[in-house]
């Protein structure tokens, strides 16, 4: 077993105070940003079971994977309302200034989102039963994802 060093144990305990001190904080659950938050929460602990049957991590079941995407159709119209208006700086977020100053782009990439979503759908009710067939639209999801965090979030 070996023991971290005392220089180690320091950095990991700094590193955890300021996680706290700066992120620990949860958002006010009725503000925009706690609505979204719990949103995008909702989206992720939806996609990810999803994508751990997929990828062998979990006992893929049909029912189970339907029913998450039955859910994340419910939820693609659902964040989006939440952001706050140009210019509202009263609003803590992580979005970038580009989400306003490229509203068009930001736009686009909730339509690339909303639209890859209802592939996988489509895909999930004709083939629902074969893992094979649901990983490439179930990772279009999760591009769109992470192309939206690339671009528009801090």
């Amino acid at each position: 077993m070996s023991h971290a060093s005392p220089l180690k144990l320091l950095g990991l305990t700094t590193l955890s105070v300021l996680l706290t001190a700066c992120g620990g904080q949860s958002a006010d659950p009725d503000s925009p940003e706690g609505k979204r938050q719990a949103l995008f929460k909702q989206i992720l602990n939806s996609s990810e079971p999803m994508d751990g049957m997929l990828r062998g991590r979990l006992a893929f079941d049909a029912d189970i994977f339907a029913a998450h995407v039955e859910r994340l159709v419910d939820l693609s119209d659902a964040p989006w309302e939440h952001f706050p208006e140009p210019g509202d700086s009263r609003q803590p977020n992580a979005a970038r200034p580009s989400v306003w100053s490229d509203a068009a782009g930001f736009a686009a990439a909730i339509e690339r989102y909303q639209q890859s979503v209802s592939e996988l759908a489509a895909v999930t009710a004709e083939q629902g039963d074969d893992p094979d067939a649901l990983l490439a639209p179930l990772t279009t999801v999760q591009q769109a994802c992470r192309g939206c965090h690339d671009d528009y979030r801090r």
